[in-house]
């Protein structure tokens, strides 16, 4: 079965909601595998040892840097600089576990007598801070006055335990999961495949006894604390993009008192219904998935009933194992020679699309039609489902998975795992799961059609199988995520700044008017598809609005970018 598979089908309505300076604190021995913490959840860490670390901003380790095609056109290694900075596992009670070393890079300001500084988050959860000051192509006008420093979250890229350990589930099990079963056509072949999932996190929680320490809320006391020794006594000034406005909302509700200039670039949802977020969400991915089938409808020259069924059916070749790509590890039954691939690389392919700009997602959206019809084949989309979950598709070949050489970071993992321990969903009852199921098809009977089974087996019931969430509320060492999702305010009263794509489905346009409305702030309001339009910095008139808000102290109103 395929794990992801399970992010989407209704019944699954859970997952509806997803160069150290100074001296560390003491925080104890670093525990053996067959240890237990000590939980206190009542009393806050004594955080000064951590406060008075000085940090060390030196020449960045050669493995801290992405590839050259990726630069800015603006990056120069010698412009930049690295530092780390240690934070508590956490933040409450004297648990003895590793500190988490949170990776830094700045990008000097152009103005060598500047001092402000911009902090910078492109989402996830797992996207990394450090790639992100690389490849950004920062307006000049702010370049010239602020210094830029990404940083990866805890877990994420560089930011990992001290002791040099991290997060990281099986590679093996993760990577066979794509090809299994992932839409089970009967009770049988459904409990099988829970089977299979209870292996994988059963042994990811057994090799990774703190993943628990993964959540936002740890994030957010993180920032707080890099904010304070990296730019001492200085608000934060921020631009979250996707799930960096996750960050940003609780910053500003936890830490009123140093908000500066903050932006919300492609908001996630603020809305207390996370059921019809999710729905609302679907929705715009499905206005987007039928764009995309007029453009090939008309690419194609057949009508757009028959580009529908032509998917579908590519859909169902892959569910009867008929699909071939490069990625697999068993030779295909029907094309020998070939791998084997899988219905859910085909839809979550498709799906990552989302992600991309709209001439693009359509160019590749046809050619992967084009090869589907042509020649029964899946890679194109393989490379785009395995690049969405931290994969690097490059590094797929082979005929087996002993002559893969598989590169692949952590991004799904802590993706989920940070998803879970900021929310746990509660449980809906059968009727209300199959009340759901049916809004789902309604909203989106596309992409229902796509992640469902042709046997049109659906399950309701009582959640069966391990999730993280399941994992906490059983460890009684491990807190209980809430049951209430977090829901940000701004008693700063400080003028931020939301900003959404009209047209965009990663995070629909509604969540930015949602936000702008919650938090009493301007919204700037851009008319393109393109999922955090803010962090592309290649809009005049949107970085002219970024540029009067970090420079100015005049009122940023209402604005609406071509």
């Amino acid at each position: 079965m395929s794990r992801r598979q399970f992010l989407f089908p209704v019944a699954a309505s859970a997952c509806l909601a997803l160069i150290l300076g100074g001296c560390a604190a003491d925080n104890g021995e670093y525990l053996t595998d067959t240890e237990t913490p000590t939980l206190d959840l009542t009393t806050e860490r004594d955080l000064s040892s951590y406060r008075g670390q000085k940090v060390a901003w030196e020449e960045c380790d050669s493995s801290w840097l992405i590839e050259a095609e990726g630069f800015s056109t603006a990056f120069s290694e010698s412009l930049v600089e690295c530092a780390s900075v240690l934070v508590p596992a956490t933040y409450l009670g004297s648990q003895e576990i590793p500190d988490f070393s949170i990776a830094l890079m700045r990008l000097s300001p152009q103005d060598a007598e500047a001092t402000g500084a911009i902090f910078i988050n492109p989402g996830g959860p797992g996207g990394s801070g450090i790639e992100q000051v690389q490849y950004s192509e920062f307006p000049a006008a702010l370049r010239d006055h602020y210094a830029f420093i990404g940083f990866d979250p805890r877990g994420v890229g560089h930011s990992d335990f001290a002791d040099g350990s991290e997060i990281k589930c099986s590679t093996e099990l993760d990577f066979i999961s794509y090809f299994g079963e992932s839409t089970p056509a009967d009770e049988a072949e459904y409990l099988a495949s829970i089977e299979e999932s209870d292996q994988y996190y059963l042994d990811c929680a057994d090799n990774n006894p703190y993943w628990w320490t993964l959540s936002t809320d740890h994030v957010v006391r993180d920032l707080d604390l890099v904010r304070d020794l990296v730019t001492p006594g200085e608000p934060l000034n921020f631009i979250g993009s996707s799930y960096g406005t996750t960050i940003a909302g609780r910053y500003v509700s936890e830490f009123p008192d140093t908000v500066g200039k903050i932006v919300f670039d492609s908001p996630t949802t603020v809305d207390t219904d996370r059921i019809q977020s999710a729905l609302d969400d679907w929705e715009a991915s499905e206005r987007k998935l039928r764009g995309w089938l007029e453009g090939y409808a008309d690419y194609a020259d057949i009508s757009f009933d028959n580009a529908v069924d032509t998917l579908l059916y590519y859909r169902q070749q892959g569910d009867d194992d008929r699909l071939t790509g490069y990625a697999g590890f068993e030779d295909s039954a029907v094309d020998p020679g070939y791998a084997q691939s899988s219905e859910a690389l085909l839809t979550n392919g498709i799906f990552a699309l989302n992600y991309w700009p709209e001439d693009m997602a359509q160019e590749y959206f046809n050619s992967s039609m084009d090869d589907l019809v042509n020649y029964n084949w899946v890679g194109t989309l393989e490379w785009f489902a395995f690049a969405l979950d931290g994969y690097d598709p490059d590094s797929l070949d082979g005929a087996t998975l002993e002559d893969k050489d598989i590169i692949r970071s952590n991004e799904y993992e802590v993706r989920v795992i940070v998803n879970s321990m900021d929310y746990d969903s509660p449980e809906l009852t059968e009727a209300e799961q199959r009340e759901l199921s049916e809004r789902f098809k309604e909203v989106a009977p596309i992409w229902s059609a796509l992640y469902s089974d042709a046997s049109g087996y659906e399950y309701f019931g009582p959640s069966l199988g391990i999730s993280w969430n399941s994992l906490a509320r059983e460890d009684e060492s491990i807190p209980t995520p809430p049951t209430t999702p977090f829901i940000p305010s701004n008693p700063s009263g400080a003028q931020l700044l939301i900003v959404g794509s009209i047209n965009e489905s990663v995070t629909p346009y509604s969540f930015a008017q949602d936000t702008a409305k919650l938090l009493g702030s301007p919204l700037i309001s851009v008319e393109s598809d393109v999922h955090a339009p803010a962090a592309g910095y290649d809009n005049e008139c949107l970085n002219n609005v970024l540029a009067a808000y970090f420079l100015t102290d005049d009122v940023v109103g209402d604005t609406t970018c071509e």
